[in-house]
């Protein structure tokens, strides 16, 4: 599927970004702003498992590490550990898999409709949704870079 090679895509080039900057940077929140750019990654990760899996109802109670600490109106109140970092990239890394692997269950086939704050749209199937993903990763890897150019001009 198009979307998740997209979704894929952004989030391999997110990574790169967080491999070849060091952790001091990646913690660091620019004047200004109230998060940083492994905040930002962070979201993005949870963000996309609790649209995909929670969100459409698929799966309410489905188990995302890290969530408390990245998901909507949060903000960092601790630096990230290179541990903390390599389980996101981990969490990462798999996320299209689950999602190709529910694909294939057909578990989205009836799907709860959710109107996401960040675009205010409906989303009322799994196409629309991962559209919606793609869209909202793609915010918040722009925000890394644009963090990573104020903090390493």
């Amino acid at each position: 599927m198009y979307t998740l090679n997209i979704i894929d895509s952004i989030r391999q080039k997110a990574i790169a970004l967080i491999k070849e900057t060091p952790l001091e940077v990646l913690n660091q929140i620019p004047a200004g702003f109230n998060n940083s750019i492994i905040w930002n990654f962070g979201h993005l990760v949870v963000s996309g498992y609790s649209l995909v899996f929670k969100a459409t109802s698929v799966d309410p109670d489905f188990l995302i590490p890290l969530q408390d600490v990245y998901k909507k109106g949060t903000k960092p109140n601790a630096p990230a550990t290179q541990q903390e970092i390599d389980e996101l990239i981990g969490l990462s890394n798999t996320f299209t898999l689950a999602v190709k692997e529910a694909l294939d269950a057909n578990r989205f086939q009836e799907i709860t409709e959710y109107t996401t704050a960040t675009f205010g749209l409906p989303v009322t199937t799994i196409e629309e949704m991962l559209i919606t993903v793609a869209a909202h990763d793609t915010l918040h890897w722009q925000s890394m870079r644009d963090y990573k150019r104020m903090l390493n001009p």
